[in-house]
C-alpha cells in the first residue's frame, strides 16, 4: 500500500463520517484566506526538499531560526513601550518599570512630538499627553529621563519622521550625563517613515524626501558607531503593523515589508555603506496575528525569503546580514472593548505563534488597550506572558518544535511565494515611492479590511463578544486616565524655555540648519544630524526645528483617489 492508496480510504471514511457529523463552516480557511484540508501529509510536501527549503537552525535558509540552539541560548529583553501624560508622569512610570526588571525604555511620544509640533501649537490643542508623553525639547527630554542612567538603561524610540532629532536628543542627554555616546547600554530607533504613509498618515515630508532623512541617520550611526556590537545601535526597523492591522495579508505583509526593507537597503547602500554595516543591526518588525498556523509559517517564510533575496540581489555571503532578525508587536486590533479580559487569551496565543515562529522580540499590547493607555499592571501582565510560555510551558526545550509539520510546511512554502509575487507586483509598479503616492498600498488594504469585516457581520468569522455569546453585564476595569492638567503644564513650561534660553545662539543653529537642508536638495549625500544635533544642543524645540526642514523640503500630499 502507499500513502496515496490509504489517503484514499481514509478520505472514503471521513466523507461518511460527515452524514452522521457534518462540518460547522461551509469551508475552512486561514485569516488571510488560504483554504485549509483536514489533513495533511508527506504528499503535500512533494518539491519541498529539506536541506534546500528547510535546512538547519542557524543555517541558510534559516527557516528554522537565526541561531542554531534557539532559545536554549536566550534570555527576553525586559523591553517596556510607554509614556503619557507630563514630563513627570512619564518620569514616574518609567522608574516603576525600572523597580519592576525593565532594561530597556522604548519612548512613546504623544502626536505632536511625531509629526513635529511644539506642545503650544494651535492645530495640536487637545493632543499633548495623549497618545504619549510630550518631547518638545532636550528640556522635555531631560525631565522624562531624570535618575535613569543610560548606561544601564537602554532607549528606544519610534520616531519615523522625526529620527534625526530623536538621535541628537539621546546624543544630547547623553551628553549632559557626561557619557561617552559610545558606552550607551543601548538605542534603538524605528526610523520608519514609510510605515506612516500606508497606515497613520503621521507623515511630514515627501516620500523620497523621507527616505533620504532616514537614510541620514542610519549612516550617521554607523558611521559613528559601527565598531560597536550590533544590538547596541539599531538604526532602523522596517514595520508592518500598521500595514497588516489595515487589512492586507500575512503574505502581502511579507512582500510590502520587504519591498520598504530594500528601498532602505539601496538608500544606505548609496550613501557607501556596505551590506554589512548596517544591513545586520536592523530588524523586521511585524504583527503576530491571532492564526496561530499562518504566523508560525509566516515568520518562517519570511526568514527563508530573506536569505534568498539577500544572496539573489546583493550577492551576499555574510551569514549575519542573510539571517533576518524578526520583532513583533501582537494584533492589538484585535483586542475588543467587549468582555475585555478575554484579550489576555488573545493575546497569550499571538505571543505563542511568536515564539513558535523563532521570534527574537516580543511588544505584546495590553489588555485593556481598546479602552485606554494601559494601566502599570496590565502593561507588567502582558510584558509576562512571554516569560511565563518560555519557563513554565516547556517552549525553550526545542529549536523549531514545529518544524516537520506537513501543514506548517505547506503554508510556509505558499506564503513565500506569495510574499515574492507581492515584492514583485510593487517593483513592477515603479517601486515603493510610487506606489505610496499613488495609494496602492492603501488600496490593497481597504479590501482586505472590507472583505473581514463583511465576514464578521454576515457571522463567517466568529468573534467573542462581537458577534457572538455577547453580554450586556459590564466587568469593572481600572482604566488609566491621563491628568487634564497636563497640557496646559507643558505649554507653560515651553513658554518659560524660550524666555530663558539663548535665542540668538538658537537663530544661529535653526539658520545654519536652513543652510545644511537648502544644501541636501541638491545633493541628498548631505546628512543633516549634525545640523539637528546643535539645534537640539541649543534647545530649539521640535516645532522650530521641523518648521525650518517643512520650509526646505515641503510636505506631502496624500493622493486624493486610492486607485
Amino acid at each position: 500500500m502507499t500513502i496515496e492508496d490509504e489517503a484514499r480510504k481514509w478520505e472514503e471514511v471521513r466523507r461518511k463520517s460527515l452524514a452522521e457529523r457534518p462540518e460547522t463552516k461551509k469551508s475552512f480557511k486561514t485569516l488571510s484566506g488560504y483554504p485549509v484540508k483536514p489533513l495533511y501529509t508527506p504528499l503535500d510536501l512533494d518539491g519541498i526538499d529539506y536541506l534546500k527549503d528547510i535546512g538547519f537552525p542557524g543555517q541558510f535558509p534559516f527557516t528554522r531560526g537565526r541561531t542554531p540552539n534557539g532559545y536554549r541560548s536566550f534570555e527576553w529583553p525586559h523591553d517596556f513601550y510607554s509614556g503619557y501624560g507630563s514630563s513627570e508622569s512619564a518620569n514616574e512610570r518609567y522608574r516603576d518599570l525600572v523597580c519592576h526588571g525593565a532594561n530597556v525604555i522604548t519612548l512613546a511620544l504623544d502626536l505632536p512630538t511625531q509629526i513635529g509640533y511644539d506642545s503650544d501649537d494651535p492645530f495640536v490643542k487637545g493632543e499633548v499627553g495623549k497618545a504619549g508623553v510630550a518631547l518638545a525639547s532636550l528640556t522635555d527630554a531631560e525631565r522624562v529621563l531624570e535618575g535613569i542612567d543610560l548606561r544601564k538603561m537602554g532607549l528606544g524610540y519610534v520616531a519615523n519622521c522625526i529620527g534625526a532629532y530623536a538621535l541628537s536628543i539621546t546624543l544630547a542627554l547623553a551628553e549632559k550625563q557626561g557619557i561617552d555616546p559610545a558606552y550607551l547600554r543601548h538605542f534603538r530607533i524605528q526610523n520608519d517613515p514609510l510605515k506612516e504613509y500606508t497606515g497613520r498618515d503621521t507623515y511630514i515630508f515627501p516620500v523620497k524626501t523621507a527616505i533620504e532623512l532616514a537614510t541620514d541617520v542610519v549612516e550617521y550611526i554607523c558611521r559613528n558607531f559601527q565598531d560597536k556590537w550590533y544590538w547596541q545601535w539599531i538604526p532602523q526597523y522596517v514595520c508592518t503593523s500598521q500595514m497588516r492591522w489595515g487589512g492586507i495579508n500575512a503574505a502581502q505583509e511579507v512582500g510590502f515589508g520587504f519591498a520598504n526593507f530594500l528601498t532602505y537597503i539601496d538608500s544606505s547602500l548609496e550613501r557607501g555603506l556596505s551590506l554589512v554595516e548596517f544591513a545586520p543591526k536592523m530588524d523586521f518588525h511585524a504583527t503576530a496575528d491571532i492564526d496561530l498556523f499562518e504566523e508560525v509559517a509566516k515568520f518562517r517564510a519570511a526568514r527563508r525569503l530573506w536569505a534568498k533575496l539577500m544572496k539573489e540581489r546583493y550577492k551576499c555571503e555574510d551569514p549575519e546580514a542573510l539571517k533576518l532578525r524578526i520583532t513583533v508587536w501582537t494584533a492589538s486590533n484585535r483586542l475588543t472593548a467587549q468582555q475585555p479580559l478575554n484579550n489576555l487569551a488573545r493575546i497569550t496565543m499571538e505571543v505563542l505563534a511568536s515564539i513558535l515562529g523563532g521570534i527574537e522580540h516580543i511588544f505584546a499590547p495590553a489588555y485593556d488597550e481598546a479602552l485606554a493607555l494601559p494601566t502599570s499592571e496590565s502593561t507588567r501582565i502582558a510584558n509576562q506572558i512571554k516569560l511565563i510560555l518560555h519557563h513554565e510551558c516547556g517552549l525553550e526545550n526545542v529549536v523549531d518544535p514545529m518544524g516537520g509539520s506537513y501543514y506548517l510546511e505547506k503554508l510556509t512554502s505558499q506564503i513565500e511565494a506569495e510574499a515574492r509575487h507581492w515584492l514583485e507586483e510593487i517593483e513592477k509598479k515603479g517601486g515603493v515611492a510610487k506606489c505610496v503616492e499613488e495609494g496602492f498600498y492603501y488600496a490593497e488594504e481597504l479590501k482586505g479590511l472590507y472583505k473581514y469585516q463583511k465576514e464578521v457581520e454576515s457571522g463567517e468569522k466568529k468573534v467573542l463578544g462581537i458577534n457572538f455569546l455577547q453580554t450586556d453585564e459590564e466587568i469593572p476595569i481600572d482604566i488609566f486616565q491621563v491628568d487634564p492638567t497636563d497640557e496646559k503644564r507643558q505649554i507653560k513650561r515651553l513658554s518659560k524655555l524660550r524666555a530663558k534660553r539663548d535665542n540668538k545662539l538658537v537663530k544661529h543653529r535653526l539658520e545654519n540648519l536652513g543652510e545644511v537642508a537648502t544644501r541636501k536638495v541638491s545633493d541628498k549625500k548631505v546628512n543633516i544630524v549634525p545640523a539637528v544635533l546643535e539645534a537640539v544642543k541649543a534647545y530649539a524645540t521640535i516645532g522650530e526645528i521641523y518648521g525650518v526642514l517643512k520650509k526646505v523640503f515641503g510636505e506631502f500630499k496624500p493622493p486624493v483617489k486610492i486607485a
